[in-house]
């Protein structure tokens, strides 16, 4: 745990610091994505604004009034100290999902096809971001004797880096494959595959998350539970709409063009 780096009088939070590096890499493989499978770019990136101040805005606001209210009522101006930390990764995706949906709107362009070719960026940039809970301390499992645990607890925030890390290469051989697609079904899977993730690894957490509901038969359950069994039934509402209606289009492979001969 190095929540804070010092370099002489300069304290860096490893968090923030985490999230820029991440940032970096996300442009960069932005960038080869759009060039290898000739996106728009100026869209690519007007779509990243807008879900990076969404998912800033939604991240933080969901954890002042469902994590921390208590502390934060006390002092709202309190509320715009985001460096001293408090996010939460489903507080910012609630917020992106409609953000990048008007945008979408007001653009005229597909939001699903788009959300299919940021699904593995999705991925990835949860991955990277818990590097960030990591090294912060946060996010901490319970106690336990397992071989693999670190200062005596589940290490959650590994399982659901290297849980987002095996989606991320099965949202890449779905989108490799040459299997016909329908549009949108990758972004689904991913929201899928990451609540199941998400739904089984806060069994292990140990950390205050906020209030907790009783819902049998899954227990005690997170605000995050919730949210990821409310999201995968959304993702099976999707497909049942979609294969009732017969109106599902089907998606261009998202494959590399061949090389100029």
């Amino acid at each position: 745990m190095i929540p804070v780096i010092d370099f002489g009088s300069l304290h860096i939070p490893t968090f923030f610091l985490v999230i820029s590096l991440s940032l970096s890499c996300l442009m960069f493989v932005l960038s080869e994505r759009v060039q290898i499978f000739g996106r728009d770019r100026k869209t690519a990136f007007d779509i990243t604004l807008v879900l990076m101040v969404a998912g800033f805005a939604g991240g933080r606001l969901m954890h002042v009034f469902f994590e921390e209210w208590d502390y934060y009522k006390m002092d709202p101006r309190r509320i715009f100290e985001f460096w001293r930390g408090g996010f939460v990764y489903y507080g910012g995706f609630l917020f992106c999902f409609p953000a990048a949906l008007i945008y979408c709107r007001i653009k005229k362009i597909s939001f699903l096809e788009w959300a299919d070719f940021f699904a593995p960026l999705f991925s990835l940039s949860h991955a990277l971001g818990r590097i960030g809970c990591l090294l912060s301390g946060c996010c901490f499992g319970q106690y336990c004797e397992l071989p693999w645990a670190l200062d005596g607890r589940h290490p959650t925030v590994l399982y659901l880096f290297f849980g987002e890390i095996a989606i991320l290469f099965v949202l890449l051989h779905f989108e490799q494959s040459n299997q016909p697609r329908k549009v949108g079904h990758l972004f689904a899977k991913w929201i899928l595959l990451h609540s199941v993730l998400r739904l089984n690894v806060e069994y292990f957490r140990d950390d205050f998350r906020g209030r907790f509901f009783d819902i049998p038969p899954f227990g005690n359950l997170s605000v995050s539970q919730v949210i990821s069994l409310l999201l995968m039934l959304g993702v099976g509402i999707f497909y049942y709409v979609q294969r009732k209606t017969g109106q599902a289009k089907e998606a261009e492979p998202l494959r590399p063009p061949p090389p100029p001969v």
